[in-house]
């Protein structure tokens, strides 16, 4: 027997049949986009941002929509280095701004552009003044809208100030919001997500005015018809069965429904039943699967390491004691969460590294003042990872 296995995707974002579309977050996103807004996605870890993003490219009539994880620049040179040209190879696809544009690089002696590909003189370019020129040239043409969606955004801000310096950083930020204020370059649009707040990461800088224009839209963990909805997404037509019963029972194991969880545990499910050569998905399989996925551990690995990576050294310490902290003790309460601040001694507040870290990119919950981890995954995963004994009074 041939067997025929789950369409998920794990790694990149998901496409075509893996993706289970929110249209009233598409909505959402183009009235916005209507209203000349400029979007921050606002959601927590692994709820599937670049999906949507992705998924957005697909943009109605007299739009252009540009989608890139722009994660791996390390300055800023290399930032506006790459919206220039990512904005010059998406155009370059559309005939009627091909003549324009052409002309527009001609006369700046910097190259020339054509359906085949764009060729550059040999000499240094200012990235940052040719992108503001070329958008400005774009603005010209009325029904013409062009939307670039940034993806990890913040971690590139982090990566100027680290490597360029905080003023670089803050004019970077400065330069963003000038496109995003002048009439110049009204007919273009700037959407930001990441996997780090964007808010912390523009505290640190001390500059939250330079995106506080910036329109929110939300994108939470997946209701539970939805999630039903998904799992017929993946499962139609594969060898594994999953029965109503079976798909609650995966669901409830789940809780905090994340499209990213779903997938994981549908895939280590298809790889059980496959080892055993059975085809029927059984309630102890279920429980397998989510023992294994949370041993093997490379898919929750990134919560923790994502802490030391953007956060200074005391803080990321005191965000790790009081998760491991919050996994062992039901319930972890506040007071006890500001009694450990005194102790750990954070460089920045305890309650700004709970709402904005914690809270915000998902590894909490607030209720009634104790926290709690939103997924069963993570807790578990913190637990095997950092023991009880860790716990120092």
């Amino acid at each position: 027997m041939d067997w025929i296995k789950p369409k998920t995707i794990t790694g990149s974002p998901a496409e075509g049949d893996c993706y289970l579309r929110r249209q009233y977050i598409n909505d959402e996103f183009w009235e916005k986009i209507r209203n000349n807004e400029h979007i921050l996605f606002v959601a927590p870890r692994r709820v599937g941002k670049s999906s949507v993003m992705k998924d957005l490219e697909n943009s109605p009539e007299g739009c252009v929509a540009v989608y890139q994880n722009i994660e791996s620049d390390r300055n800023q040179r290399e930032f506006f280095k790459r919206i220039f040209l990512l904005l010059l190879d998406r155009l370059k696809g559309h005939n009627r701004f091909i003549k324009r544009v052409g002309q527009w690089i001609k006369q700046r002696g910097i190259g020339e552009i054509s359906a085949e590909g764009i060729k550059f003189e040999s000499k240094e370019l200012s990235y940052k003044e040719e992108l503001l020129g070329l958008i400005e040239e774009l603005g010209k043409e009325e029904d013409l809208r062009i939307v670039m969606m940034l993806d990890e955004f913040p971690d590139v801000i982090q990566a100027i100030a680290k490597n360029d310096g905080d003023e670089a950083a803050i004019e970077t930020l400065r330069t963003l919001r000038k496109i995003r204020h002048d009439k110049e370059f009204k007919q273009f649009s700037f959407v930001f997500a990441g996997s780090v707040g964007l808010r912390h990461v523009v505290a640190t800088l001390d500059r939250e005015s330079l995106i506080n224009d910036l329109a929110p839209v939300r994108i939470d963990k997946l209701s539970d018809p939805e999630a039903h909805e998904l799992l017929n997404l993946l499962l139609n037509g594969v060898t594994m069965q999953m029965g109503l019963q079976e798909r609650d029972y995966l669901l409830d194991k789940i809780t905090y429904l994340l499209p990213y969880h779903i997938q994981l545990m549908v895939e280590k499910c298809d790889i059980i039943l496959y080892v055993t050569k059975t085809t029927v998905i059984t309630r102890q399989d279920i429980d397998k699967a989510f023992d294994e996925v949370i041993k093997e551990g490379r898919n929750f690995n990134d919560w923790e390491t994502r802490l030391t990576r953007y956060l200074v050294k005391e803080d990321s310490k005191y965000c790790i004691e009081i998760l491991t902290r919050a996994a062992h003790i039901e319930g972890y309460t506040i007071q006890d969460a500001f009694n450990h601040s005194k102790k750990a001694a954070p460089v920045t507040g305890y309650k700004a590294l709970l709402d904005d870290i914690l809270i915000k990119d998902g590894y909490l919950v607030e209720e009634n003042g104790r926290y709690f981890f939103l997924s069963p995954f993570l807790r578990e995963w913190w637990k095997n990872r950092h023991p009880e004994f860790e716990i120092e009074d």
